[in-house]
């Protein structure tokens, strides 16, 4: 990853995002009881628009379990567009290079997500809101749009008219009818977040999930004997839930998924994914099933396991192995796996009885 781009992320990681994205679901192979070094605390709610769990080995601190709660909580009201009175509505709200003063935590999540859109040369774009809307996949009532629709909104989705005023602490949107949409990075960054209050409050075993962003820590603690990896489920994109295509053993870091599958509708025969390409406006083909991303902070997978899909198999693996401490698998239709050789040393595939 690029000086630039590494500096800003040990300058920023230290502020909030939120809300929807793009992802996979997880089943993390972990039992229900007790455990053998100890109590395990455990809890789920419905935040940032998914049903977040969070589960501590050896604790008996339900008060940190409420507590982590809260912070996500509150960074979803700060962060999310779907709630009128926070940050990222408000400069959605404003007119075209009207400034908006807003907190370090969106200045520095905005500018984190600026620079993976250069990176990857807009296939990562925040300025995404308006084709997201036009679309409403996920929504009571998703839209086909046609051609004329499409090409009224893709000049909006341009994340070099986004201006952050240091200076001034403000944001502005240099073009009518521009929207940000931080769920393709907020839920990666709030788990960071979230991982960070936990270990600064003295826990060392745990699994932070948000909705298929998995943050991992310490392993899982076996008694006297210490601690082994988690066993994190990837989703078989061509099967329903709690179908695995494999498992990745992880005792530290983070495992995000983007794929075709979570979010969907059909029209005309035809099934449309959620994963919008920002150069045409339609769902993303080519190829590609779903991307898997192991790295070391949750904000990279998050933003990477769309990039990667987008860009497609070539050259997201490229993009891959040239980051340093990223680690991808890529599933294409075919229902292959291809993987970074760090993701497949950590990959153990699931024999199926009809293969």
């Amino acid at each position: 990853m690029s000086e630039r781009l590494s500096d800003k992320k040990n300058r920023y990681l230290i502020s909030g995002g939120v809300i929807l994205l793009l992802g996979i679901l997880f089943v993390i192979y972990t039992a229900r009881s007790r455990n053998v070094a100890g109590e395990t605390v455990e809890d789920e709610r419905f935040l940032l628009n998914t049903l977040v769990s969070i589960r501590l080995y050896d604790s008996r601190n339900k008060d940190i379990l409420e507590e982590a709660f809260s912070l996500i909580e509150c960074y979803e009201n700060q962060l999310s567009r779907h709630i009128g009175s926070s940050e990222i509505s408000r400069i959605n709200a404003a007119g075209p290079g009207i400034p908006v003063s807003v907190s370090e935590t969106t200045l520095g999540l905005l500018e984190t997500a600026l620079d993976y859109a250069g990176m990857s040369g807009g296939s990562f774009d925040p300025t995404v809101g308006p084709l997201v809307d036009l679309w409403r996949i996920g929504s009571d009532k998703p839209h086909l749009p046609d051609p004329g629709e499409i090409s009224r909104v893709l000049p909006l989705v341009d994340f070099t008219a986004v201006t952050v005023d240091r200076i001034t602490d403000s944001v502005s949107l240099n073009k009518p009818g521009m929207a940000l949409d931080l769920g393709g990075i907020s839920k990666g960054w709030i788990a960071d977040r979230v991982g960070e209050f936990l270990i600064e409050n003295g826990e060392t075993h745990f699994i932070v999930n948000l909705g298929g962003n998995i943050l991992v820590h310490g392993g899982r603690p076996e008694g006297k004997s210490g601690s082994r990896p988690f066993r994190i489920g990837m989703q078989n994109p061509f099967d329903s839930r709690g179908n695995y295509l494999g498992v990745f053993t992880l005792s530290e870091g983070s495992v995000v998924s983007s794929g075709i599958y979570e979010r969907y509708f059909e029209s005309g025969g035809k099934r449309y994914h959620h994963i919008l390409s920002t150069v045409d406006g339609y769902p993303v083909e080519n190829g590609l099933a779903g991307v898997t991303v192991l790295s070391e902070k949750s904000i990279d997978g998050d933003a990477l396991s769309t990039t990667l899909f987008t860009l497609g198999l070539e050259k997201g693996m490229k993009l891959a192995e040239s980051l340093k401490g990223i680690e991808a698998a890529f599933v294409t239709k075919e229902g292959d796996v291809i993987s970074t050789p760090g993701a497949a040393e950590r990959y153990t595939a699931i024999s199926r009885k009809n293969d």
